[in-house]
């Protein structure tokens, strides 16, 4: 091999490393703000809502909340909901995940073929609350929540069966219960981005 050749191998090989640890070097640091290496697209939405305890309310009130749309619903046998909202004796609010409901409730032939919904209720303030736990979920679960406990779910949906992550993440407070009119009233922010977990303003970086 000639002395030029060489050279030009050699050239060539550092090229090589350097084009190398310049392309790890870009996906670490895509992976800095999400594990999956994935772009949110979608700012995360704010809403405030009203539901009725689906026990001693009529089958056409909405006692439900999808969390994929943020829109509360009636209990159907289409099952298009995460959880359901009841109330407790005490007047704290019960909230149950549809493969509950959907075993309890004739209406729903009980099916087992729906999401998993996996809720943690933190410590601290709704507001102070900015980002999803990554652990502590209590999968298809009964959580029983005072006014003020912030709660977050984690759904494994079917809006992200073409995504990387297979979860959607979003959090909500009961603001208040009218026992009279079995209407609880709560407010939410969903992030619609599969696998982020960020609940502040704008689209996430995480």
């Amino acid at each position: 091999m000639t002395r030029t050749n060489s050279l030009s191998q050699n050239k060539k090989a550092r090229s090589l490393a350097v084009f190398l640890v310049a392309a790890l070097a870009t996906i670490g640091a895509s992976g800095c703000d999400d594990p999956f290496g994935l772009n949110a697209t979608t700012e995360t939405e704010v809403d405030t809502l009203v539901a009725y305890a689906m026990t001693g309310s009529p089958l056409s009130f909405p006692s439900a909340w999808n969390s994929s749309s943020g829109s509360v619903v009636r209990i159907t046998s289409d099952v298009s909901f995460d959880v359901a909202f009841d109330l407790a004796s005490n007047g704290q609010v019960r909230v149950v995940p549809v493969r509950l409901i959907s075993a309890t409730r004739p209406v729903l032939g009980g099916s087992t073929q729906t999401q998993q919904v996996g809720i943690v209720t933190p410590s601290g303030t709704y507001d102070a609350l900015t980002k999803a736990p990554s652990d502590g979920y209590k999968r298809d679960s009964v959580a029983v929540v005072e006014t003020g406990r912030p709660v977050v779910l984690e759904v494994l949906s079917e809006a992200c069966q073409f995504s990387l992550a297979s979860t959607l993440y979003s959090k909500f407070v009961v603001d208040s219960v009218n026992r009279s009119t079995r209407q609880i009233f709560f407010r939410t922010v969903r992030n619609p981005n599969c696998g982020f977990r960020s609940f502040l303003p704008g689209v996430p970086k995480s």
